[in-house]
């Protein structure tokens, strides 16, 4: 095989990860806002260790966004949240509690991007090591 055909098939996949990256570190430098959520059972068997999360736009606080009205067409429906198994049950009982937010970086136009989860107010690693 011609070695710049060879070489080009090899850079692509270098050029392809690197616009991605740079697409998501100046899509994190966004506008963070936080979003109420409730739980949910996908009632799904295989669904392992994950927190199943729904905006809860009744709770949210709209002032942070445009015009002070919630972009609900701009969020997904649904979110997945992977938690370890020792986690879950204490977890759980905050998503119940109506004590959880997500954290996402924010602009008009963009998807959103997960950055965080608050529980009690507390970044979820800060809430797990206080949990220990």
């Amino acid at each position: 095989m011609n070695t710049k055909v060879l070489a080009s098939l090899l850079l692509l996949p270098i050029i392809v990860l690197a616009g991605s990256m740079l697409r998501l570190s100046y899509m994190s430098n966004f506008e963070k806002v936080e979003v109420a959520v409730q739980g949910y059972d996908p009632k799904d068997f295989f669904s392992g260790y994950y927190m199943y999360l729904r905006p809860d736009w009744e709770k949210t606080d709209c002032t942070q966004f445009a015009d002070n009205v919630c972009p609900k067409d701009d969020f997904n429906t649904t979110y997945t949240f992977y938690i370890k198994r020792e986690q879950s049950e204490k977890l759980t009982q905050k998503v119940n509690a109506g004590v959880v937010k997500l954290q996402f970086s924010y602009s008009p136009g963009f998807e959103p991007i997960i950055t965080d989860l608050f529980v009690d107010g507390k970044s979820f690693m800060e809430y797990v090591n206080t949990q220990k």
